[in-house]
């Protein structure tokens, strides 16, 4: 039996500078609107800081910075009973601008639960936030 898929991800293109897009995307505070409701920065944006957002039709999910690359990337991981969320953001350049992408590698004993029940609607979500970043970023 082959196993579950376990990693999501979603993407937008934009026009924005790589630059414009970290700007946005490091800035929980200019987050809110459209797909996503709330977002709080608890201290810095530096590793071991932590971020909470709550995306429309989900439940608030804090996650702990634990990787940065300014203008390239940077990733948060999200701990509940029984499933660890690591999520990269991703910044690319690509033709007349740039690529975002949102992707989630799931683990631990729930992974594969709640891969089947939220894989397909946690791409959707993430082509929804990333364009929502695009829009933030080219707005800049």
């Amino acid at each position: 039996m082959a196993s579950a898929q376990r990693s999501f991800e979603g993407s937008s293109r934009s026009t924005a500078t790589p630059e414009q897009a970290w700007a946005v995307w490091t800035d929980p505070s200019i987050w809110k609107g459209g797909p996503i409701a709330r977002a709080r920065l608890h201290g810095a944006f530096d590793v071991g800081g932590k971020i909470t957002v709550r995306v429309r039709g989900y439940t608030p999910l804090t996650s702990t910075i634990t990787r940065i690359e300014p203008q390239r990337l940077w990733t948060g991981v999200a701990k509940t009973p029984g499933l660890t969320m690591t999520i990269d953001h991703i910044i690319e350049p690509a033709d007349s601008g740039i690529l975002l992408t949102e992707r989630a590698a799931l683990s631990g004993p729930l992974a594969g639960l709640v891969a089947r029940l939220l894989g397909r609607r946690m791409e959707s979500t993430y082509v929804k936030t990333t364009a929502h970043c695009a829009r933030h970023a080219e707005g800049r």
